[in-house]
């Protein structure tokens, strides 16, 4: 591992400077961003043509798709992943703050793995070993945000100070009320499917590499965290509807800390935890629509309604976040100044999901889609 870090720091400083890293990765990124437009509108065209064939074609054909699907995000995640990966490292993005979190998504993701092998091979004390898991996961965080300081040396010029929160404990406070929403109505409002845990997992495997590597695929970032992707949680939501809302909220948790490792925005600890799991966690709740017998069982509605309170949670999530901490960005602010620019900065997350109903909604006119979703909740 250490040999490893060695070579892409040394690639990093032959390859120049910190600019020059910048401009390669906007290039491949802004290639990445076309070419996926265009294999998705070849996906949705042959989709289309095939709409009519029987059966045993239209599985042929899903696997097809499937197989393109998952190459293409492989190489993206490889490619744009090492690119960025090489970035930081020159840009000096990637320091002790970086570690920390890290740590704690890899401990989400062993816990995770521990937990599925166990249970696969019924092993009986497999609910012990993820409650284990989930205390250590919360002890985790308590330690990081009581010892892990805020950054010091964030601003450009002579305002330098800490990003402390505004208020420690009204964030504290309304962290805790927005995880246990999320929870409960996880756990309360879940479709209580019966799926195999292999396929469960399988899905979520290939659902949270789908969104990862289409996070990729910006069409802008903003100045202080956050961007507009191609649908990019579009995968993850897809997966909370078809599997129910408690494995779709560990999904979006694990995609939350693979998006730190991929973009870090380290101010303060509560910020990372409402920009990240906290945040992408609430995809996991884009399910919630298949409760709603209101909506006779059409399932565009169904994602649509599911994905917009997804989306308006995770809204909340980074407002929180802009509140409390990066009101700093101002100067002398007042409550109503804060509030505006917390809104108002993370706007972005409602043209993300926006996005992400459309092309739901596009996808799942398709045959071979409704046919996919209905084979797996049976």
């Amino acid at each position: 591992m250490k040999e490893l870090w060695e070579i892409l720091k040394s690639l990093a400083d032959k390859e120049g400077d910190k600019a020059t890293f910048k401009l390669i990765r906007n290039l491949l990124e802004s290639f990445a961003l076309y070419a996926t437009i265009l294999l998705a509108v070849a996906i949705v065209i042959y989709a289309i043509v095939i709409r009519n064939r029987d059966e045993e074609q239209l599985g042929k054909s899903r696997r097809t798709i499937i197989g393109i699907v998952i190459g293409y995000s492989v190489g993206v995640i490889a490619i744009l992943g090492f690119v960025r990966l090489a970035y930081q490292i020159r840009s000096g993005d990637i320091d002790n703050y970086y570690w920390y979190f890290a740590g704690l998504a890899a401990l989400v993701a062993i816990g995770i793995l521990v937990t599925a092998l166990l249970k696969k091979h019924n092993v009986k004390g497999y609910k012990w070993a993820a409650l284990a898991f989930a205390i250590a996961f919360v002890l985790y965080g308590i330690v990081i945000i009581a010892a892990v300081p805020a950054r010091v040396d964030w601003f450009d010029d002579e305002r330098e100070g800490a990003f402390t929160p505004y208020s420690t404990w009204q964030m504290a406070l309304f962290t805790f009320i927005l995880v246990a929403g999320i929870v409960v109505t996880a756990i309360l409002c879940d479709k209580k499917s019966e799926n195999e845990s292999t396929r469960s997992i399988s899905y979520a495997a290939i659902c949270i590499a789908l969104s990862y590597a289409l996070s990729y695929i910006k069409f802008f970032s903003l100045p202080q965290g956050g961007s507009v992707t191609f649908a990019s949680l579009l995968p993850l939501a897809l997966y909370s509807y078809m599997f129910g809302t408690r494995k779709g909220l560990v999904a979006g948790v694990v995609y939350g800390m693979l998006q730190f490792i991929q973009s870090p925005q380290f101010y303060e600890p509560m910020q990372v935890l409402l920009d990240y799991p906290i945040a992408f966690g609430a995809i996991g709740l884009a399910g919630l629509g298949r409760k709603m017998k209101f909506l006779k069982g059409n399932m565009m509605a169904e994602f649509a309604v599911g994905a917009f309170i997804a989306g308006v949670l995770r809204y909340l999530s980074h407002a929180l976040s802009g509140f409390y901490v990066f009101y700093h960005y101002l100067v002398n602010p007042g409550v109503g100044e804060m509030l505006a620019y917390a809104f108002g900065y993370n706007s972005f997350v409602l043209v993300d999901i926006a996005l992400v109903i459309v092309v739901g909604i596009v996808a799942l006119s398709t045959k071979t889609l409704r046919r996919t979703i209905i084979e797996v909740q049976q």
